[in-house]
């Protein structure tokens, strides 16, 4: 008769543990290295909010590849204030205006949100990213915030998305946290 932690079922029970363990230990590692973006509430206003449950997205001065990222990081916090984004009419209007500040060169930090592939001198700027929403209708501003980050970046440096999506998702709930939802929340 086999001992019963020699037994096969075991070994394959110890392999599944250590393999989630590990993964596990990944994601954990992994969250605690993405990029942080400064986030900012600047006005929260309670009119007119019953009628709001969709919304859409207007960008200015907003780099394409960027258009994207920002509504989808945008969309997946608002939904769960019960907001619905839309294309075409809706209640209200998200307008998202980026902001290029170029800072002073000098010696920086490794950004692990960008990737060098060649040799280079590099540009320090913070991205910013202003945002109102406002009524459809009445253009009455509903809330209005921002979200910053200072940016190393070297010629021939690439963006990874997967850090940056989910560093922006983590600034739009940050943001939006304390937006009132569908169901009779206030503003803070």
């Amino acid at each position: 008769m086999m001992k019963p932690e020699s037994h096969p079922a075991n070994s394959w029970i110890q392999i599944r543990r250590a393999t989630i363990l590990c993964v596990f230990a990944t994601l954990v590692a992994s969250c605690g290295s993405l990029p942080q973006i400064g986030t900012d509430v600047a006005y929260c206003s309670n009119a007119n909010l019953e009628r709001i449950s969709t919304y859409r997205v207007e960008f200015e001065d907003t780099p394409e590849f960027l258009k994207p990222m920002l509504r989808d990081e945008a969309s997946i916090a608002l939904s769960t204030k019960g907001l619905e984004y839309v294309e075409g009419d809706a209640h209200a209007v998200l307008k998202m205006t980026y902001v290029n500040r170029t800072l002073e060169a000098g010696e920086a930090a490794r950004d692990e949100a960008w990737e060098t592939i060649a040799p280079g001198g590099g540009v320090r700027f913070i991205a910013e990213v202003k945002l109102e929403m406002t009524d459809a209708v009445s253009r009455d501003r509903i809330w209005a915030g921002s979200m910053a980050r200072v940016h190393n970046v070297y010629e021939g440096s690439y963006m990874h998305e997967a850090p940056a999506r989910a560093a922006m998702r983590n600034a739009f709930l940050d943001m939006f946290a304390d937006f009132p939802d569908a169901y009779g929340d206030t503003c803070n």
